[in-house]
């Protein structure tokens, strides 16, 4: 009888996470067995993504599971955009060559996966000095840091860019020590909150544009 996709995400997952952007972006990757990690490698710097695959190489020999793994988990975004394409086109590949399904969950549901962060508020470092703000009801957003005005009674505060916040903005808040979330919170959103890998949560439109002469034609063979 095929696994389910629940008794996949409990044995042998990978688990991979290129969201991060910034000066000060991090990726990881990370092979789990059982909800145990059993491989991990922490690439720090920007274009940590466009390392990934012969460090995924590198720990799915070390773990040592000669059918590969069970299902596959990547974090969609929000994000640095070529962190994402690099990052889940990557999981997609592996899903393909090992024949399992690949599942995605948004960097929000993985933080607030971690411990005592379940109504977290999510602020992580976007583009041109901006924020990425989740705010746990899906919604979204890109603002400013001095424009983001918090909820009432949204105490916890978790991400890589909430010390951008001023002081008076997290005056009476909680602010969580995670910059970025664990595998195993990753691995627990995707049992809670599957998405499809293959869907990238973007927040800004892309700025890429069509050539104003409009795209070649097609070749004729």
């Amino acid at each position: 009888m095929p696994l389910s996709l629940a008794d996949r995400l409990a044995r042998r997952v990978f688990v991979l996470n290129g969201a991060a952007a910034g000066d000060d972006a991090a990726g990881f990757l990370a092979a789990l067995d059982g909800g145990r990690i059993v491989g991990e490698r922490h690439i720090p710097g920007r274009g940590a993504a466009e390392r990934f695959a012969p460090l995924a190489r590198d720990i799915l020999r070390e773990a040592d599971w000669p059918s590969g793994p069970d299902a596959i988990v990547a974090v969609v975004g929000p994000g640095s955009f070529t962190g994402l394409r690099a990052s889940l086109s990557l999981a997609a590949g592996l899903a393909a060559g090992y024949g399992c399904p690949a599942v995605g969950v948004s960097l929000g549901a993985a933080f607030r996966a971690m411990p005592d962060a379940a109504d977290a508020v999510c602020i992580n470092v976007a583009r041109r000095n901006r924020c990425f703000v989740d705010w746990g009801d899906g919604r979204v957003e890109a603002y400013a840091p001095s424009e983001i005005v918090l909820p009432p009674g949204r105490r916890l505060l978790a991400g890589d860019a909430v010390d951008w916040l001023g002081e008076d903005q997290r005056a009476g808040r909680v602010v969580l020590p995670y910059r970025h979330p664990a595998p195993t919170a990753i691995l627990a959103a995707a049992m809670s909150d599957p998405r499809p890998v293959a869907q990238p949560l973007y927040v800004d439109a892309p700025e890429a544009k069509p050539p104003q002469g409009g795209l070649r034609p097609a070749p004729v063979g």
